[in-house]
C-alpha cells in the first residue's frame, strides 16, 4: 500500500499526525452522521497509522497513546450506548472500531487484512470478535515504563483497624486533563504557578496538542500574558530534557534537583528516546510557524540549538532546509 502518495515530501510521522486528525474528525461524524463512510474512514485510517509505525516496537510507538485513550473512550461510550444491530449506527461504528483498534494493539497480522473492504473487517470483527483476551492495563504499563503517563499509584495501605483507605484513582487520561485544567483555572487565579507548569508539561502530543489550542485561541493574551516567553521557555526545558536523556544518571550521583529527580527517575534514555521527542518537538514547532502563532525569530536560539545538537536526526536536517528555504517565514504548508 502506498501511503505517501498524497504527502510526497512529509515524513512518516508528519503524515501519521495528518491521518491522526482526520480520525479526530470523524470520531466526532461517527456521532452526528453516522455512515458507511465514516466507518470506513475510521478503519482505514487506523490501519495507516499502524502501518506507518509498524516497524517501531509498540511501546516507543507515538500513537500507542492515542489507541489506548480512543479504548478507553469507546469502552465508556458502549457502556452508556443501546445495543443495535444497525451496522453503519453511531454506536455499531464504535464497536468495530474498538475492535479494531484492540486488534492492533494484540499485535495481529494486519496486512493480511488489507485486501478486505471495511466493511468486510467490520462484519469479520464482529462476528469473531479477538482472539485473544485484551488487557488495555498491559499498553498503560508501556505508557507508564516509557515515562508518557505518571505511574499509577500504589494501592493505599491498610489502617491499624485492617479497613481499606479508599481514594478515586484517575485514568491516566484524566489526569491530564485535570493537569490541563488547573493551568487553565489558575491562568485567572495565580498565573504565575499557570506558566511554570506550562513551562514544565510533558514532550507528548496530547500536551502539544494543548499548548498549539490555547495559542490558536490567545487564551494567553486573555490574560495579559505574552506567549513567546511563555514558549521559548517551554521549548528550552524540553531541550533540557532531551539533553538529559542522552544517558541515565549515575545511581550514586546526588546532585540532581529535587524538582528533577523524580521525572529522572521515570524517564527513558537513550538516542531512540531522544529521536522521539525531538520529531515532536519539531512538529509543534513546525505547525506554530505554520499557523503563524509564533514568529521564526522568537525561536531562533532554541532551532539553532536543534539543528546543530541533533544534526544526526534525519528529520532535523530537513527542517533545517526548511527554515533556510524560508517555509516557514512565509507560512508554507509544505
Amino acid at each position: 500500500m502506498e501511503v505517501r502518495s498524497g504527502w510526497p515530501q512529509q515524513s512518516d510521522f508528519e503524515i501519521s499526525l495528518r491521518i491522526k486528525n482526520a480520525l479526530d474528525k470523524h470520531e466526532e461524524m461517527a456521532r452526528t452522521e453516522p455512515s458507511a463512510r465514516v466507518l470506513a474512514i475510521l478503519i482505514n485510517c487506523e490501519y495507516l497509522l499502524w502501518h506507518l509505525n509498524k516497524d517501531t516496537p509498540l511501546r516507543h510507538n507515538p500513537f500507542l497513546s492515542h489507541w489506548v485513550e480512543a479504548v478507553q473512550r469507546l469502552e465508556a461510550l458502549a457502556a452508556q450506548g443501546k445495543t443495535t444491530e444497525n451496522y453503519l449506527s453511531t454506536e455499531m461504528i464504535n464497536s468495530t472500531r474498538l475492535l479494531w483498534i484492540k486488534t492492533i494493539l494484540q499485535g495481529e497480522d494486519l496486512e493480511s487484512w488489507a485486501r478486505h473492504t471495511p466493511k468486510a473487517v467490520g462484519k469479520h470483527l464482529r462476528d469473531g470478535g479477538l482472539r485473544h483476551k485484551f488487557d488495555l492495563q498491559t499498553y498503560i504499563r508501556m505508557l507508564e515504563e516509557e515515562g508518557i503517563y505518571e505511574k499509577t499509584p500504589d494501592p493505599a495501605p491498610q489502617d491499624c483497624t485492617g479497613s481499606e483507605q479508599w481514594r478515586i484513582e484517575l485514568s491516566p487520561e484524566e489526569v491530564a486533563q485535570q493537569k490541563k485544567d488547573d493551568i487553565l483555572r489558575n491562568l485567572a487565579e495565580d498565573p504565575e504557578s499557570a506558566i511554570f507548569n506550562i513551562t514544565r508539561l510533558p514532550i507528548t502530543l496530547s500536551y502539544l496538542d494543548f499548548l498549539t489550542t490555547i495559542l490558536a485561541d490567545r487564551t494567553l493574551e486573555k490574560h495579559s500574558i505574552d506567549p513567546a516567553p511563555v514558549i521559548t521557555q517551554y521549548i528550552q526545558h524540553a531541550l533540557r530534557t532531551v539533553e538529559r536523556m542522552d544517558k541515565p544518571p549515575s545511581p550514586s550521583s546526588d546532585n540532581i534537583p529535587e524538582d528533577l529527580r523524580e521525572e529522572s527517575d521515570s524517564m527513558e534514555y537513550g538516542k531512540e528516546a531522544q529521536s522521539r521527542c525531538i520529531l515532536l518537538l519539531l512538529l509543534f514547532i513546525k505547525s506554530l510557524i505554520r499557523k503563524r502563532l509564533v514568529e521564526l525569530d522568537v525561536l531562533f536560539y532554541e532551532i539553532a540549538e536543534i539543528t546543530v545538537r541533533y544534526v544526526w536526526i534525519r528529520e532535523v536536517r530537513e527542517f533545517r532546509t526548511w527554515v533556510e528555504d524560508g517555509v516557514g517565514a512565509r507560512g508554507d504548508a509544505g
